[in-house]
């Protein structure tokens, strides 16, 4: 029974990112009680007000964000409508990285296409036609409806400004009728104005306010060299979002804005004194460390959703295994996995399989985030006793050749597995 209960336990800790918007959080009640202070205020404030959820890597800043927007905006009775930005920097050329920010509003993480506020839509512009009529003088979303003869001719124009990649005679109907250009951000500006008038559409139609939360925030600063990595496209991303948040409160939207970002991170981005005024006032830090029972609570939850609802007997189990954690040790939830998944709590491996390209990939499988070669090295004695001096370059390109692996080119190279970045989760839990 007790391998059983301790098996099951790896399996549901194999997870490292929320699939869904998470419905539990552990041991953040203060936290949570803080940022609902700053929601009431936004209903009354005027403007969008800023706040910043700081965490370490792996401590669970995507799993707070990603509750929040569940908490606050998942009924239809809820007062915000949420939008999760899971990669608030995007590498690549300018107008490329703005694009793909952009479409990200819309796409993935379980945000709407604007196509999904249509009814919505129609309801506001019959009942509140000389509020639509000012809105279409500054708003293109709203003066392309306007010219919409139908149905299909509104679907296509808000997957247009949901930025879907569009079929060429779409594209050929919409730059007949409306003039649209086929790429309508080709550089900072157009980002801000297509974003602003996005939101306020949003907002006019649904009448909520809005939740707007920023992720992976930590691209602009390495923890492996401890060095800033805010690159010249970066900065222009960044001068990119203060106009939009400038427009945001010019246009008179309401609601909260949050950041999710490592202190080392946030630091960066403080250094543009623009852009940290908006931000300073409200701010938490996600806690540290987590406690036994913040432990035993999360090893039940991850349970639950395999559907495993353990026994009396395997209860004891669990609660033997997370009382033998200590707490010097368990600062993140990455690192409460890592020991858990350990089961006896003294760092050993998982698996003893002899193989170097097996045990590389089940270290970076068990990561939250990528690992440099001395990090791996660090979690097996076999590796370090084949591999004394340097990383087994072929090993690495074979795994990367079968699509297992990601190789990053930083200083140091550092190493994680296909799967973990789809684009949308920070490593965190």
């Amino acid at each position: 029974m007790e391998y059983d209960v301790i098996d099951n336990l790896k399996i549901a800790l194999d997870r490292t990112v929320p699939i869904w918007d998470p419905k539990y959080i552990i041991g953040e009640d203060n936290n949570l009680a803080k940022f609902d202070t700053w929601v009431k205020n936004s209903k009354i404030s005027h403007g969008i007000v800023g706040s910043v959820i700081l965490g370490q890597i792996g401590n669970g800043k995507t799993h707070f964000l990603r509750y929040i927007r569940n908490f606050y905006c998942s009924n239809k009775d809820s007062q915000m409508v949420g939008i999760y930005i899971p990669n608030m920097f995007i590498g690549g050329p300018l107008v490329n990285a703005l694009n793909g920010i952009y479409q990200s509003f819309f796409i993935g993480a379980n945000n709407n296409s604007l196509k999904e506020y249509f009814d919505q839509w129609e309801s506001f512009k019959e009942n509140h036609k000389e509020k639509v009529e000012e809105l279409s003088k500054q708003n293109e979303v709203i003066r392309y409806l306007l010219r919409c003869s139908n149905k299909e001719e509104c679907s296509l124009v808000l997957d247009y400004f949901s930025n879907v990649d569009l079929f060429p005679e779409q594209l050929k109907f919409l730059r007949a009728k409306f003039g649209a250009k086929k790429n309508f951000i080709s550089n900072e500006n157009d980002f801000s104005k297509a974003a602003v008038d996005t939101f306020e559409f949003i907002q006019m139609v649904t009448g909520r306010n809005l939740l707007i939360l920023f992720d992976e925030v930590d691209k602009v600063y390495s923890s492996e060299t401890r060095t800033e990595t805010l690159t010249s496209v970066g900065l222009k991303i960044l001068s990119a979002y203060r106009v939009l948040f400038d427009q945001l409160n010019t246009r008179g939207l309401k609601g909260l804005l949050s950041i999710g970002a490592t202190p080392e991170a946030w630091q960066v981005l403080a250094n543009q004194k623009a852009f940290e005024r908006r931000f300073a006032d409200n701010i938490i830090t996600l806690k540290v460390p987590k406690t036994k029972k913040d432990c035993y609570d999360f090893a039940i939850k991850r349970l639950e959703e395999i559907n495993v609802l353990p026994t009396k007997k395997e209860i004891e189990i669990i609660k033997t295994l997370t009382e033998g954690l200590d707490e010097d040790r368990t600062k993140t939830w990455a690192d409460v996995i890592s020991l858990m998944k350990d089961g006896n709590n003294k760092g050993s491996q998982l698996h003893k399989d002899e193989d170097p390209a097996t045990i590389i990939l089940e270290i970076l499988s068990n990561s939250l985030y990528p690992l440099s070669w001395s990090d791996i090295l660090e979690k097996s004695s076999t590796l370090k006793n084949i591999y004394p001096k340097s990383a087994p370059t072929q090993i690495f390109n074979m795994l990367k050749k079968d699509g297992k692996i990601k190789i990053n080119p930083t200083r140091p190279k550092t190493y994680e597995t296909a799967f973990i970045d789809e684009g949308f989760f920070d490593a965190d839990e």
